[in-house]
């Protein structure tokens, strides 16, 4: 261990006050892990433009960030071992620059897919390191706070991609956006590695006796389920949303990236809520009610035209975001805090192949038949039958 990071190891924070500096720099990497993900479905129709392709073949770009995904996260509990969680946590964000930079130059879609791996590979190593760093600094009453701000990474990616793409588009080539992101990902991998204070400590490899006793509990595969619906419901939809309100329901793409901005800018209201109701009501009650309303949500997306139908895309984002928080506090209680990286590991990856890479692979091809409508019902439905594997939660 070298002197500039034995120099910044902390006790947990007491105090949510004090602790909130410190999350929220981990949550600005987690804003440019998700962000380097989600930036390619608004961009998608100028994409399909550029290159000439159809939604079917562009929509595939999700399933290569998720196939490259996966496994560097189940990978990433060996780095793990190696580096501090702060070295992985620069080193996901410095890949991810360099992916969207990929796709800023690439001619051709072979290497659009090219640097869609490399983001998806770097997304891939922060949550294992992310989740233990947060929850490493803080003590165990104040983290449902601290992880409703870590939360405001992802959610605030979903809301600054549409607009930056709305407005950047009026005067620039879309090129020029995954372009200028990829360099500020790489800039803050550079200042979280030099200033951070979270995450100065290893992980534990993912040892057999670990995986063994973690995959034994009934919780961590309620929790999987919940996750992988919840994760549909959210970068999933998210991600063929504006190809299907625009190409299927007609409406104009400023319109889209308006209602789908205002949505996800209202959940960074509610996601700091759930955080308190976390600590107020218990994860089993709050994913119940989450995971019930977005089901309900989900088939009205489905099932709705007009007015209404821009009412249910502006309020599912919004209720499902409180479920993350819950989630990730779930994840955590599966065993202490050395071993926190491998739970991640063993979970997230099944989650993202199925959420951000098969799901939106499949509405691209509903797209393409006209029975799009049919994969946001199924998934609604799914949701809701899914309330039964509540029981094995405890809290």
């Amino acid at each position: 261990m070298d002197s500039r990071q034995s120099s910044r190891e902390i006790m947990p924070f007491h105090s949510f006050r004090h602790a909130a500096p410190h999350v929220s720099f981990v949550m600005l990497m987690l804003f440019f892990s998700m962000y380097g993900r989600v930036l390619l479905s608004p961009l998608l129709v100028y994409l399909q433009q550029d290159l000439g392709v159809g939604p079917a073949r562009a929509t595939r770009l999700f399933l290569t960030i998720s196939l490259a995904y996966s496994p560097v996260m189940l990978l990433s509990g060996f780095l793990g071992g190696r580096l501090v969680h702060r070295q992985t946590i620069a080193l996901s964000s410095a890949v991810i620059g360099l992916g969207l930079i990929v796709i800023a130059l690439a001619p051709t879609l072979v290497w659009m897919h090219v640097g869609a791996a490399l983001a998806g590979a770097g997304a891939g190593l922060y949550p294992p390191a992310g989740v233990a760093a947060v929850t490493g600094i803080v003590r165990d009453e104040i983290r449902g706070k601290a992880l409703a701000l870590h939360e405001v990474g992802p959610n605030l990616a979903f809301v600054v991609a549409p607009i930056i793409v709305s407005v950047a588009t009026l005067g620039v080539h879309w090129r020029w956006i995954p372009g200028v992101s990829g360099v500020a990902a790489l800039v803050a991998a550079g200042l979280f590695d030099r200033l951070s204070i979270a995450g100065g400590f290893r992980g534990a490899p993912p040892h057999l006796r670990n995986v063994t006793a973690i995959l034994r509990k009934g919780e961590f595969w309620a929790i999987l389920v919940f996750f992988s619906l919840a994760a549909a419901a959210t970068m999933g939809v998210f991600s063929i949303m504006p190809t299907y309100l625009v190409t299927t329901r007609g409406y104009p793409v400023a319109l889209v990236n308006g209602v789908i901005s205002a949505s996800r800018i209202s959940g960074l209201v509610v996601v700091f809520l759930s955080g308190i109701l976390l600590d107020w009501i218990g994860v089993r009650r709050l994913m119940i009610t989450v995971i019930g309303l977005t089901g309900l949500l989900t088939i009205a997306v489905g099932l709705l035209s007009g007015t209404p139908l821009l009412i249910a895309v502006l309020f599912q984002p919004l209720i499902i975001v409180a479920f993350f928080p819950a989630a990730v506090s779930a994840m955590a209680d599966l065993g202490p805090p050395e071993v926190r990286n491998v739970a991640v590991s063993l979970m997230i990856p099944g989650v993202n192949i199925f959420a951000a890479g098969l799901f939106p692979a499949l509405m691209g091809y509903l797209t393409e038949i006209g029975a799009v409508g049919a994969g946001f019902v199924g998934l609604g439905m799914v949701m809701l039958l899914s309330l039964v594997l509540t029981r094995l939660l405890d809290g």
